[in-house]
């Protein structure tokens, strides 16, 4: 998507490859020098392709691109000790139907004292371990101070008996609270500072998840850093998308290809 009166160009994932990309972009021919921002994911067909044909561009990493993957990053964790919680479940399940066998063959009748059926342990709040990290998935993607008071008991439950889920949360918060407006008068260098600070700090960090997503970070840190020279993101992009999208499915399938990008252009 082109912003003609800004020069700058948002690119969204998409199923073609960058040789179909760059196809179409040689129709634009000297147009092209005069863009100045792309905003994009971290795809390396999209970096390919703009390094190729905007030469003239400075090329930053989308936002909300990075925040969804520094948040998708706490909840693979948290899937992670789901699955660990239910295989130890299912263990422990199999473990008490073959005691209970071994104590009716000895004892050759029922007792009470060992109940046929297997009933796992449940925490303070009375919710099964793969229960409760299920029903916490929603207050990880919120910051403390946006929490209900009913999600605060639960993230301190949560971080009491997982402290590896509270410690990769708060490396992510701080992550986050980067992309907050600083007030300094050299901007970009406090900011270049602050990022490679917490790429340091993370670095002794042993939770898989958060040093997959701080490679990442290192990786890309010079387009994530000129968020802070261009201040553009995806949004328009996204959001023309998200028309598109929705006047698709609305529109239930069509014969006429050109009537339909016709009838499209009237809605965007």
């Amino acid at each position: 998507l082109t912003n003609g009166q800004t020069g700058k160009v948002a690119m969204m994932a998409s199923t073609v490859n960058g040789s179909e990309i760059g196809q179409c972009l040689i129709y634009f021919g000297d147009s092209l020098k005069q863009v100045t921002a792309i905003t994009r994911d971290l795809s390396p067909t999209y970096e390919k392709v703009s390094s190729t044909y905007f030469g003239n561009a400075t090329q930053v990493a989308d936002k909300y691109h990075i925040v969804q993957m520094a948040i998708e990053s706490t909840q693979e964790l948290r899937i992670r000790h789901k699955q660990e919680a239910m295989t130890a479940q299912r263990k422990e399940e199999k473990e008490h139907r073959q005691a209970y066998l071994q104590y009716k063959q000895k004892r050759g009748t029922d007792d009470e004292k060992l109940r046929k059926k297997y009933i796992p342990k449940r925490l303070e709040n009375g919710e099964t371990k793969p229960e409760f990290l299920s029903r916490c998935n929603y207050l990880l993607y919120k910051k403390p101070h946006q929490w209900t008071e009913k999600q605060n008991n639960r993230a301190a439950l949560l971080f009491r008996h997982y402290p590896e889920i509270e410690q990769a949360y708060y490396y992510i918060i701080d992550f986050r609270n980067w992309y907050d407006p600083a007030i300094n008068q050299t901007i970009f260098m406090y900011k270049e500072k602050q990022l490679w600070t917490w790429i340091y700090d993370v670095e002794a960090c042993k939770i898989d998840e958060v040093l997959n997503f701080r490679n990442t970070v290192e990786n890309n840190a010079e387009y994530i850093l000129n968020y802070y020279k261009q201040y553009a993101t995806n949004a328009i992009a996204e959001s023309t998308n998200a028309r598109i999208q929705g006047y698709v499915r609305d529109n239930k399938g069509t014969r006429d290809i050109d009537f339909f990008h016709f009838r499209l252009g009237l809605v965007l």
